[in-house]
């Protein structure tokens, strides 16, 4: 059995990795971080962008540090953690929060009055996109982090971030295997590391109310509409905020009692679909089923 003094010993503030923190919830977690101690290193692909997170964290007072780094590749992971050891303080926390996502149905269904509908299955290209960069950017990055706390022989914690809809949600095949997988590994790793005095947990954020959200919702009314429906049936009747998460983050990384386990920042959940009351218009529906879903990938936890 672990000797308890290092258990706790992952209190002492060290370097605090956040993948994917240039911009949206990566940077408010990695913010937040920086703001109650933690020497704090952003890493992401593009270099404009974490210069201009490090550059805005700097006005508002907060230093945050950034490395170039692309999770989904193996060599340049390495790369990055080879930075890492060059830190003044050792690894204490890692934060997975790099990916991104391409919404589509399994097949969409077109109706057409003259034929047949017109099917469009969902593209294996962006299914391996989203799981590349969400469950094995979280792989890659979590094995060498825990490969940093074994060989300097200090304990510390590993933050995967899930999301509520892992368990299942309508247009989201990719996203939901990844979210799930993350969990899978959050709860295996926290067995294997456990004795090390390694802490592994996750934090599943419901709809975050950020910068992404306001930007789809603007360009689609149908979004914004079918999202305003979704509202409605979340218990809390709102949305979680980067606040929320990165608060729930830094918690996560802090309590000593805290592994293997899934904290929940959704407001009290989410339905995998919300239908339109009954005698609704079928024109008027606002379900996932007409709402607009993006065409493009976005940066998301």
């Amino acid at each position: 059995m672990s000797d308890p003094s290092l258990i706790r010993a992952d209190r002492v503030r060290g370097t605090a990795l956040v993948t994917g923190g240039s911009r949206g919830l990566g940077s408010a977690i990695a913010r937040h971080l920086a703001s109650v101690g933690w020497h704090t290193v952003i890493c992401g692909r593009d270099p404009d962008r974490l210069e201009a997170a490090v550059k805005a964290a700097a006005d508002d007072g907060i230093a945050l540090h950034a490395v170039r780094a692309d999770v989904t590749d193996e060599g340049s992971v390495a790369g990055l953690f080879e930075r890492l050891a060059e830190e003044d303080r050792p690894l204490g926390l890692c934060v997975n929060n790099a990916g991104n996502n391409f919404s589509r149905r399994l097949v969409s269904v077109r109706e057409r009055a003259d034929g047949p509908p017109e099917l469009s299955p969902h593209p294996l290209e962006d299914f391996e996109r989203v799981v590349t960069s969400l469950l094995t950017g979280t792989f890659l990055v979590g094995r060498h982090a825990a490969q940093a706390m074994l060989a300097a022989g200090t304990p510390g914690a590993i933050v995967n971030i899930s999301s509520t809809v892992r368990r299942g949600a309508y247009g989201q095949s990719a996203y939901c295997a990844a979210k799930s997988g993350v969990e899978a590994l959050t709860r295996t790793w926290a067995t294997e590391l456990g004795e090390y005095g390694i802490r592994v947990s996750a934090v599943a954020p419901g709809v975050v109310d950020g910068e992404a959200l306001r930007r789809r919702s603007a360009a689609s009314e149908r979004h914004a509409a079918y999202m305003a429906d979704l509202r409605r049936h979340v218990p809390l009747r709102r949305w979680c905020d980067e606040r929320d998460v990165a608060e729930a983050v830094a918690f996560a990384a802090d309590n000593p009692s805290v592994t293997g386990t899934v904290l929940e920042v959704d407001g009290g959940g989410l339905p995998a679909r919300v239908l339109p009351p009954v005698g609704r218009a079928p024109e008027k529906r606002t379900t996932a089923a007409t709402a607009d879903l993006p065409e493009k990938a976005e940066n998301t936890a």
